[in-house]
């Protein structure tokens, strides 16, 4: 078996060059009242100062970075801070709330939260239908199970290297659709809903100024991600490049992003919203004039690449998103899944396929030996491709997993695209299980549930019915949160949840708890069992139709450890 230490680690040197960039947390103060607090981590934030108030856009990633800012922003003012402008759903802007705010503060409405109001179905569906899946991939593309540095993840070229801590987040208190004005401290703004990166993407705009912050709509000194590897709903690239020439008519003087440097001057965020809108229409464009002509997903990656114009800018070098990872969005999005050989619709289970593939190849040591010759005349590629087949013919079989592995390290060291290197390196340690429990850490977090509502908790439930054990079920069972008078019912009927907004006539039993409680069960805490038994959950009816409803959902705490390449 081969071994990590026969590769000789690195990093690409165009990233390594692009990283340098972040290294120094610095206020950037425009105008001498705007401060964007750049290198604190992989996102920027940004504050207004007004005469006698502030707005903060955006809160960084967690605590860290925003105790680290909030502390820096101190420094520069005292003014409170009124209103929170939150820009998008994404955990890198909103996860640092409460170091700026407390949630009393909140709660008051002594500051408010502004936000497009599909935000917060946005974080519904990712941070909680999806959370586990989300989680366990997001930390591939971000490469959290790496120590940052030669021999691991190296940032995503963004911004600075990731920095975290605890996350919390808050539902805009005051959502909006379209344009809200405000006017605080005297200052002037206007929030814009500009559909690009996410449908819930939102800009500032200081007229008076003619400053704009362009929060994710440009996403960095990198081609965007069209497509993130950790997965995303269908980013649609010509609402993207309609989004930027919506910015573009603003004619501002200076562009702050939430990712990367301030750009100052007229003629220079004209160059770059521009270029990186062509860009995006581009690859656009050329995917769609070969879709035309019957090339698959597979073949466009290959024939639809970044022209010459494009490839020395530096806003656009592909460090975070690519060309060849995204190409294959615009298919699926446009097309789907399917690229038109009936050969696909009903092939063999993986497994047996792989079996088949192995045994024709001429069996498992000479695909062995073929990988081995790959690895050694340094065609990483080449040799975790043809490995594969046998990891999944037999996915207990160390010696043809340390190969992928060690293929996949090579490969990854070579990247110059972030989240390419991040994901290669983070599945080397999977296949050589060095994860551990890791694999499993997919829970809802406690900080993102504070104010996810009662109804929004419960109605998880429906992606987690064990089908197979519910198929006879009919139970329906009521649901009341004491201290903020919300009652719902979930109803299980042959492997199918309804979530009902109000009580039915009748319940099987009836659960009365503290809001609190159902937080701590949904990120993995006590069940209701145990809530029972302890008292801070009373019943009325059927205590049997409790534990028969709540064995027919998997746990809370995720899904257990499964893997990128071991299933």
């Amino acid at each position: 078996a081969m071994s990590p230490n026969e590769i000789t680690p690195s990093v690409h040197p165009e990233l390594e060059a692009q990283m340098a960039l972040y290294e120094e947390p610095r206020i950037i103060t425009t105008l001498g009242h705007i401060h964007t607090a750049h290198c604190y981590t992989g996102s920027n934030c940004t504050l207004i100062e007004g005469d006698d108030a502030c707005v903060l856009v955006d809160t960084l990633s967690g605590e860290l970075p925003g105790d680290a800012a909030a502390a820096d922003f101190k420094a520069i003012t005292d003014k409170p801070i009124k209103a929170i402008i939150v820009t998008h759903f994404h955990n890198d802007h909103v996860s640092g709330i409460f170091s700026f705010v407390s949630k009393e503060q909140i709660e008051s409405g002594e500051v408010q939260v502004i936000g497009q109001k599909e935000l917060i179905t946005n974080r519904r569906r990712d941070s909680g239908t999806l959370a586990p899946i989300r989680n366990r991939r997001g930390a591939f593309q971000f490469g959290a199970h790496l120590d940052f540095g030669v021999t691991g993840g190296y940032g995503s070229a963004v911004g600075a290297a990731p920095s975290r801590g605890k996350a919390g987040f808050v539902d805009p208190t005051h959502p909006f659709e379209g344009s809200v004005d405000l006017d605080i401290g005297g200052v002037k703004i206007q929030v814009i809903h500009v559909p690009s990166e996410t449908d819930d993407q939102s800009v500032v705009w200081l007229p008076d100024e003619k400053v704009l912050i362009s929060a994710d709509a440009v996403q960095g000194m990198t081609f965007p991600n069209i497509y993130a590897l950790r997965g995303t709903q269908f980013r649609n690239p010509m609402q993207w490049a309609t989004g930027l020439d919506t910015l573009r008519d603003l004619n501002a003087n200076i562009l702050i992003p939430h990712h990367g440097p301030t750009v100052e001057g007229p003629d220079a965020v004209e160059e770059l919203l521009s270029s990186y809108r062509d860009a995006i229409q581009y690859l656009h464009d050329q995917a769609i004039r070969w879709i035309n002509k019957g090339y698959t997903w597979d073949e466009l990656a290959d024939k639809v690449t970044m022209p010459e114009h494009f490839l020395g800018h530096p806003w656009l070098n592909e460090f975070y998103g690519s060309y060849k990872h995204s190409v294959r969005n615009i298919y699926t999005g446009y097309i789907g899944w399917f690229q038109g050989d009936a050969a696909e619709l009903d092939p063999h289970p993986w497994k047996e396929r792989a079996e088949r593939y192995v045994a024709a190849m001429g069996g498992r040591d000479a695909v062995l030996a073929q990988a081995q010759e790959a690895f050694d005349a340094g065609d990483y590629r080449w040799a975790m491709d043809i490995i594969t087949w046998a990891v999944r013919a037999d996915t207990n079989d160390m010696e043809v997993r340390a190969l992928k592995a060690v293929s996949l390290r090579g490969w990854a060291y070579q990247q110059k695209n972030s989240t390419w290197r991040n994901w290669g390196l983070c599945q080397a340690l999977e296949l050589e299980d060095k994860l551990g429990d890791q694999l499993g850490a997919s829970k809802m977090r406690p900080g993102q549930l504070l104010n996810y509502p009662v109804s929004g908790l419960l109605d998880l439930l429906g992606v987690r019915v064990i089908a197979e054990k519910a198929l006879d079920t009919h139970l329906t069972i009521g649901f009341i949160s004491t201290d903020t008078g919300d009652s719902h019912a979930i109803e299980l009927r042959r492997s199918i949840c309804q979530f009902h907004e109000n009580l039915p006539q009748s319940c099987d039993v009836t659960l009365s708890f503290p809001r609190k409680f159902l937080i701590e069960w949904a990120s993995g805490g006590a069940s209701f069992d145990e809530g029972i038994e302890s008292g801070t959950v009373t019943f009325e009816g059927n205590r049997d139709a409790v534990n028969s409803f709540f064995e027919k959902f998997e746990p809370m705490d995720g899904t257990g450890s499964f893997g990128m390449s071991v299933r």
